[in-house]
């Protein structure tokens, strides 16, 4: 698929391709991947859409939207949450780093919603089938590594 029609796809996803990050509780209570090819990343959405999940729960965010996002919302801090977030940055392990560091290299973020914990499996089977990768599940409390086990079937996950 040629990059205009490519784009031209990705632009009608049936959900939110904004520059901007989701609503809260972002970043709690939705599974993150990265996803290196466009295309793919249209393709997981759509059949997240198909296994009935709600276009407002899925974020796609091509690699120079979510950078220019990042960008947005760094702009917007003052000295003091400046430095709460690179508390938080410390804390977390770098969590927002590496998701900024993929975009940066040109790979796509795909972001969505879980209304109930036990959708996690589903969507994990969902995005692992569309070569994501990086996924974890953020919580309230934990954030959890979502990764293929290193048995034949992908759809087989071990919850860090």
């Amino acid at each position: 698929m040629n990059f205009a029609k490519l784009l031209e796809r990705y632009e009608q996803a049936p959900v939110s391709s904004e520059r901007t990050f989701p609503a809260n509780p972002f970043p709690r209570k939705y599974v993150h991947s990265v996803i290196d090819s466009l295309e793919d990343a249209v393709k997981a959405v759509f059949a997240l859409r198909v296994a009935g999940f709600d276009a407002r729960h899925i974020h796609i965010m091509a690699s120079w939207d979510f950078v220019e996002a990042v960008d947005r919302l760094h702009q917007h801090y003052n000295g003091l949450l400046k430095m709460l977030k690179r508390l938080y940055a410390f804390i977390d392990e770098g969590f927002a780093g590496v998701y900024l560091h993929e975009a940066c290299q040109g790979h796509h973020i795909l972001i969505v919603h879980l209304l109930r914990r036990d959708q996690l499996e589903q969507v994990g089977d969902l995005l692992a089938s569309h070569q994501a990768y990086l996924m974890k599940y953020v919580d309230t409390w934990t954030v959890t590594d979502l990764q293929p086990s290193r048995c034949e079937n992908i759809s087989s996950y071990r919850y860090a």
